[in-house]
């Protein structure tokens, strides 16, 4: 091959030149563009947020990574290009640096680091004879401290004219950037401070090197220096778009540091060079948020007219729903929500498939609406949302949450007008009610297409005789032989027969189908928030308890047996409407938080059911609102009514306990009551445990606490052996708890202490033999090889460095160092002896003790199987025992397993509080100093000296 005999034939001119154009055409051209079309597609596959802040760079690796082929294909065609010419040529170099970028936008950063590694050391200028040993990274002089690791770039006329820059250069941008990625920001960051002050470094990659510092700050969100190094590459851009999206970014990194007049300068230069419709609607939009800090409306004023002005040109029609919404966003930045409505009612209007969008005005609508507590209007809105849209992800949970409780508010709402208006029709005389219903079955009829016949009541279906259904005479019996349709005495009669047997029917296809005239009837997008699910005292409160409403219904017998005439349909309608009005004014109170609406729905309650206390909630509520809205006149005389006759109910006592008023906090006192409870049954301190928690119980009722400590209460009943008691426990934690996390222990353990006497002989009958576990032996680390040395340069200063060369330093083997001992008071610390692992237990009751050893004992057989630890149980003193875990080698193996452990423990003895327990490391003689000593605060004094922070 051509680059086999590099060194057999002379590098004549005519060879030069050849091996130069066949290099250059037949690998690099084709190579060089596949690249470039990989990049292209990414950019074409990336779709910017622009209400976010964009990406750095204009495609993703996600993107460029899917055209592995092509990448693939990069990698061979340069690689033959190698291989078949003479290496003397001015391309291979060029090829080196596509098969770097070839791998990094396949994001194999090793392939590429190593890649650009090779052209960064084998590719740097020699002259003749020079030894190939040659360390890269030398002083420019002696007399000079700063390093220089960049070559200069001499070239000839010809040079300029037949051949690129040489690409060792080059190499060592992209290594900056595939560190970057890799997030080795310590080598990329010494790369950087190197080049910045290496005068080598020619003028054509100074806006490169920028921009690679600019992204290792923006990776890191250091926004501020990442726009100060953007403004300086921005002339990298290689296209008119690709400078728009970089003045894009770099305006929103300066809006995010609160500089808004460079911010307002980007932006508008943004809006001039971008040749995409929806970059120059946001950078108009961006750019009129800059005002917000000036406090001029004429401004905002001005920017919503041009956005509005935009939407009536041809060239934005298909960008309207996109200019309106932020035209609608700049009003709402006023305030001026009317005006901001029509927006969005526009942009739903101009909005086609656009589905985000589509969403965002509705969510716009619905915000507007709850904030004015036009909360059927926010429910029509928040239920007008289609799901998917990744958009809403970050506001997902509280729409849910808010959509369900207006649903109920709307639903309530709904029963309450129903029957309010259903009574009002009842308390009519007969004559006014039997007109009233008359006039609604008419038109309930007409809006259904039936027949209006002059008896109603009667509701007879329509019939059809053999005479109405002959051929018409389309020429009307007339002797002229006039055309029907000419005829208007034919017409008329037809008119009035057609009427007499059809009603007035929708001029529309498939009359004689319901369902057409159905859909008709159907509200359309901007009547969405004037739907009302019920036409208060007009034809819809006639209509069932259940909404529907047939053609066999509409007759006046189907309508009058809705109205509550009678006594028993009376009360039916009170209780409903009562109930209704309750739960209306409890879903503000707890799930909308809006006391004042709440408040509203309870006045209005006892105001028209002053006898249906219902053991004195409504006042429990008005008490709570009072309080949250800081009326205690109001809030006092509230709970003085709640204590005078309503003290003995539960919600008298919840009166008098507010911390139980709000479920979704925690009562403070409560749980601390139930902490030392739990205290008292880890320290064994079971009977005092059991009174305090019966105390508690009847102060404070059921709450997050008592599926725990009814698990731990069945516990020490099975202790005990009294099965009956536990088994009693756990079944009030099934029945009661249905949905706690221990229902399915509590039915582990009742099978197990069901069959507690087979469990028990099977066990005093086993004989065990253990095998003695093999040990096995550490594998040592084997040596590594000493891989290529990497250019890399201190980050300080280079100008302060008097290095002379950038070499990688060899990593050397410290677990062999020997450390010399280290005495404080009657402790010696040595580091090489062998260890172990103390956990101290503090007032745990000896039956813990033991569960905790055989959690860990369970831990070390599942987590260090090849590795024999043991653990003993000794007492230190009366309220101190600990678990010895032995033994490990020296001081780093005991650390490395005191990690582990330390990390388990949480989980392994969930059971334990973390203040009972916590781990020491300690040789066999400091334990026997220990031992004599019970004092563990002078011991942990010791290793927090040699390892600070750790104990």
């Amino acid at each position: 091959m051509g680059s086999e005999r590099t060194a057999e034939k002379k590098f004549t001119t005519p060879r030069h030149f050849l091996q130069n154009t066949v290099s250059h055409y037949n690998y690099y051209f084709n190579a060089n563009n596949k690249v470039n079309t990989v990049i292209d597609r990414a950019k074409l596959s990336q779709k910017d947020d622009f209400t976010k802040l964009l990406s750095f760079y204009p495609y993703s690796l996600e993107n460029t990574i899917t055209q592995k082929q092509e990448l693939d294909s990069v990698i061979l065609k340069c690689t033959a290009g190698i291989l078949l010419h003479d290496l003397r040529n001015d391309w291979i170099d060029n090829l080196y640096l596509l098969i770097g970028k070839a791998y990094f936008f396949r994001k194999d950063f090793d392939s590429a680091a190593n890649t650009f590694q090779f052209i960064n050391y084998n590719l740097f200028p020699r002259k003749k004879r020079e030894v190939d040993d040659k360390v890269v990274g030398t002083n420019l002089s002696a007399a000079s401290s700063n390093i220089s690791i960049a070559n200069k770039e001499k070239r000839n006329i010809l040079q300029k004219i037949a051949s690129l820059p040489p690409s060792r250069n080059d190499a060592l941008v992209w290594l900056i950037r595939t560190l970057t990625e890799q997030d080795d920001l310590g080598e990329a960051a010494s790369l950087i401070n190197t080049l910045l002050y290496d005068v080598n470094l020619p003028k054509r990659l100074k806006n490169d090197l920028e921009e690679v510092n600019a992204y290792w700050f923006f990776k890191q969100g250091v926004y501020d220096s990442a726009a100060v190094h953007l403004e300086k590459a921005l002339s990298n851009a290689p296209n008119k778009q690709d400078l728009a999206r970089s003045e894009f970014l770099l305006a929103q990194l300066y809006e995010m540091n609160g500089k808004y007049e460079k911010a307002s300068d980007y932006y508008a230069n943004a809006v001039k060079h971008t040749t995409d419709p929806v970059m120059d609607i946001f950078a108009r939009l961006s750019d009129a948020k800059m005002m917000r800090g000036t406090g001029d409306l004429k401004e905002l004023d001005n920017a919503i007219d041009n956005l509005a002005k935009m939407g009536r040109k041809d060239k934005f029609d298909n960008y309207r729903d996109i200019i309106y919404y932020s035209a609608g966003q700049l009003s709402l930045q006023k305030p001026d929500t009317s005006t901001a409505i029509g927006f969005f009612y526009k942009s739903l209007k101009y909005n086609e498939n656009n589905v985000s969008y589509k969403n965002k005005s509705f969510l716009q609508l619905g915000d507007i609406a709850f904030q004015r507590k036009d909360y059927r209007a926010a429910f029509n809105w928040y239920d007008s949302l289609q799901t998917g849209d990744t958009s809403l992800i970050a506001r997902l949970a509280e729409i849910q949450n808010r959509r369900t409780a207006l649903s109920k508010i709307v639903t309530s709402l709904a029963i309450i007008e129903r029957e309010d208006s259903l009574q009002q029709i009842a308390h009519l005389s007969a004559t006014e009610r039997e007109t009233f219903v008359k006039k609604v079955l008419k038109k309930l009829r007409k809006e259904k297409g039936l027949k209006e016949e002059e008896n109603v009541a009667s509701a007879e279906p329509i019939t059809f005789n053999n005479n109405n259904n002959q051929p018409i005479d389309l020429f009307g019996g007339s002797t002229k032989g006039e055309w029907y349709f000419y005829n208007s005495a034919a017409k008329s009669k037809g008119l009035s027969e057609f009427k007499s047997k059809w009603g007035n029917r929708v001029n529309t296809d498939n009359w004689r189908r319901k369902a057409a005239v159905d859909r008709s009837n159907a509200p359309v997008l901007g009547d969405i928030d004037q739907k009302q699910p019920q036409d208060i005292g007009g034809k819809k409160s006639l209509q069932d308890n259940n909404g529907t409403n047939t053609g066999d219904e509409l007759s006046m017998e189907g309508l009058m047996k809705n109205l509550p005439l009678t006594p028993e349909k009376l009360g039916l309608s009170d209780d409903m409407i009562s109930g209704n009005l309750l739960e209306l004014g409890k879903t503000y109170q707890n799930d909308l938080e809006d006391y004042e609406m709440a408040v509203g729905a309870y006045e209005e309650y006892l105001q028209r059911y002053p006898d249906k206390l219902i053991d004195g909630e409504v006042y429990l509520g008005l008490f709570y609102c009072y309080t949250k809205l800081g009326n205690t006149t109001k809030a006092n005389y509230y709970k003085n009514l709640l204590n005078t006759k309503f003290k003995e109910t539960k919600y008298g006592k919840m009166a008098n306990n507010p911390a139980a008023l709000n479920p979704k906090k925690a009562n403070p006192a409560a749980t601390k009551k139930y902490e030392d409870v739990y205290s008292l049954f880890i320290e064994g301190k079971f009977d005092e445990a059991l009174a305090q928690k019966k105390a508690a119980d009847s102060i404070y009722g059921s709450n997050f606490w008592s599926p725990q400590l009814l698990y731990i209460e069945a516990v020490y009943y099975v202790k005990q052996k009294s099965d009956s008691q536990a088994i009693a426990t756990l079944n009030n934690i099934i029945t009661l708890y249905p949905k706690s996390n221990l229902k399915d222990r509590a039915e582990n353990l009742i099978s197990v202490v069901n069959k507690r006497k087979d469990i028990e002989a099977y066990l005093t009958s086993l004989q065990i033999t253990r095998n003695e576990d093999p040990v096995l032996k550490p594998i040592e680390d084997q040596p590594t090889k000493n891989k290529q040395p990497v250019v890399t340069a201190p980050v300080n200063n280079p100008a302060k460095s008097k290095t002379t060369t950038i070499v990688s330093a060899p990593i050397k083997d410290t677990a062999a160092k020997q450390v010399a001992p280290i005495v404080i008071g009657n402790y010696t610390l040595n580091a090489s002896a062998s260890h172990f692992i103390l956990m101290v237990l503090d007032k745990v009751d000896l039956m813990y003790v033991n569960e905790s050893k055989t959690a860990f004992e369970r831990f070390n057989r599942t987590n260090f199987y090849s590795t024999p630890i043991s653990i003993e149980k000794e007492t230190l003193d009366g309220s101190i025992n600990l678990l010895v875990f032995k033994s490990f080698e020296n001081a780093d193996a005991a650390m490395a397993y005191y990690d582990r452990i330390r990390r388990a423990a949480p989980r392994e003895v969930s059971w334990l509080p973390a203040n009972k327990y916590s781990f020491l490391m300690i040789t066999e003689e400091n334990l026997q100093v220990l031992r004599a000593a019970k004092n563990i605060a002078d011991y942990k004094k010791l290793l927090n000296t040699v390892y600070p922070g750790r104990f």
